[in-house]
């Protein structure tokens, strides 16, 4: 077959793009549009596609279509799922806790799955707290009798809340009163193998975080801790939570690129052989993999991941690593397998920020001169500059739009906090490492436990300044586009005007 020449750059960007629209058409169509109407026009899209091999031209286009009518059809079987029907009444059930159970007030909040309906449903339960709901831990069973809902909106709220669960796959929400529910070894037979093999990495984690418990670390220190190294963002207080988003720290406490980054780089000083290089990328591969497994699966780890995979592959084939294609193929191969995740605020903050490094990390390098950035402190400043700075022209917009909120000292932030998320994730690992050396453990646990004190105390600080955020703003979807389509168009203005100065 002849290589076709329209799709020699940036193939799977062309990819991702036309599947993103065929998602989006594909949710705004949904109930109009039937799943079985857009599996019959991917069908007959593919087919044209190749029989038109002799035709490039037209088969890139259909190789397009393909991809749009796909992800139109994988949203569509998604929503499906997530609206079966609920009883509406009190129903009695069997299911497991598959999230961390968070105190609030009177009620024990976490996530449920039901093993003995039809079809497994997750749910999103509250129960009535006594002793035995503060007891609750990942992977218990629990029989119940409640009222199973459809997720709705609070009253008065503007935010879609309902929405927001169905689209998290949440089919149904439930109050359970405290003689509504009791303890018990259920069977996880009707669940699949990925949901189950979740479970049990869940039920691993929750271990390691009782792990953390025992070596001294309590209250917001443990919080950061768990949310950092593992994921686990249930026991950060509201407090916290606002002095880490008006300082523009929030990042650091959900788990992405720059946490994958930092412990790919540990694996990598462990699995430095060269002469085994392909056995030792494996392994790595092989331990990240396991890593995300346990943390969750949140959109921007598996992204991370995805594109730690593609670059390991690469660098094997000693292939040039296009950042964009990777970013794109991670892109596809999330969204394949949960079309929804594209609605989610993480996936796309997530996607945001690492193409806009793409994009603007090289230009803003390049800004300073290079007698000056070549000196060692500086570059590595300026560097961390650099790439702080394209992240947040990718990520500040959608911040505005969903939180209507623009933190100004994000750069003295991150100055603080990449540095320190570095140290403590080393220090996480190697704590972690020295197990049978309980003397030496519970030394790195003290000195690690300082380390996010001081992290929390300089976040604090920063969020304390005056001046720290600009808080109430408030921008449409329209204004949102607009405002991408202008930094495209500056950053397309930007170059031809280095290449005319050049």
């Amino acid at each position: 077959m002849k290589t076709n020449g329209q799709i020699q750059l940036y193939p799977v960007l062309r990819v991702a793009l036309f599947l993103i629209a065929g998602i989006v058409s594909g949710e705004l169509l949904y109930g109009a549009v039937s799943c079985d109407a857009w599996f019959a026009a991917t069908a007959v899209s593919l087919m044209f596609a190749l029989l038109a091999y002799r035709r490039c031209v037209l088969q890139t286009v259909l190789i397009f279509f393909t991809c749009y009518f796909l992800g139109a059809m994988l949203v569509g079987r998604e929503l499906d799922e997530v609206n079966m029907s609920v009883p509406g009444e009190d129903t009695a059930y069997s299911a497991v806790v598959v999230s961390q159970p968070v105190v609030t007030g009177k009620v024990v909040r976490c996530d449920l799955i039901t093993v003995n309906t039809h079809r497994p449903m997750k749910i999103k339960a509250s129960i009535y707290r006594d002793w035995r709901a503060d007891r609750l831990r990942i992977g218990n069973g629990i029989e119940a009798v409640s009222l199973l809902e459809k997720p709705t909106n609070y009253a008065g709220a503007d935010f879609d809340y309902a929405r927001y669960l169905l689209y998290h796959g949440y089919v149904a929400t439930t109050f359970i009163y405290i003689d509504e529910w009791k303890g018990a070894a259920v069977d996880l037979s009707r669940l699949s193998v990925v949901q189950r093999a979740r479970i049990s990495a869940l039920v691993f984690r929750d271990k390691l975080l009782q792990r953390f418990s025992d070596m001294g670390f309590n209250g917001q220190a443990y919080a950061v801790l768990a949310a950092m190294a593992l994921g686990d963002k249930s026991s950060l207080s509201d407090e916290l939570k606002e002095e880490y988003s008006v300082s523009g720290a929030s990042h650091v406490l959900a788990l992405s690129g720059l946490h994958l980054g930092i412990i790919y780089a540990i694996l990598s000083l462990l699995f430095s052989r060269r002469r085994w290089q392909i056995v030792s990328q494996v392994l790595i591969l092989l331990a990240i993999w396991s890593y995300v497994f346990i943390v969750g699966m949140s959109a921007s780890v598996v992204r991370s991941a995805v594109m730690l995979t593609v670059y390991s592959f690469v660098s094997l084939l000693n292939r040039n690593r296009l950042s964009l294609n990777t970013l794109s193929v991670a892109a596809v191969v999330i969204l394949a397998g949960s079309p929804l995740y594209l609605y989610d605020v993480g996936f796309q903050m997530s996607f945001a920020a690492v193409l806009f490094i793409i994009i603007f990390y090289r230009p803003l390098l390049e800004v300073m001169p290079g007698s000056i950035r070549n000196i060692p402190i500086i570059k590595q400043i300026w560097q961390m500059t650099a790439v702080s700075v394209a992240a947040q022209i990718g990520v500040a917009p959608l911040i505005a739009f969903y939180f209507g909120r623009f933190s100004c000292y994000f750069l003295l932030t991150n100055m603080i906090v990449v540095p320190a998320a570095t140290v403590i994730l080393y220090g996480a690992v190697l704590t972690a490492a020295v197990s049978f050396l309980p003397w030496l453990q519970m030394l790195l646990a003290g000195l690690l436990l300082k380390v996010v004190i001081l992290l929390n105390a300089c976040v604090s600080f920063v969020a304390a300044l005056p001046g720290a955020s600009i808080d109430g703003i408030s921008i449409g979807l329209l204004q949102l586009l607009l405002i991408y389509i202008l930094i495209f168009a500056l950053s397309v203005l930007g170059h031809y005007c280095r290449k005319m100065i050049r």
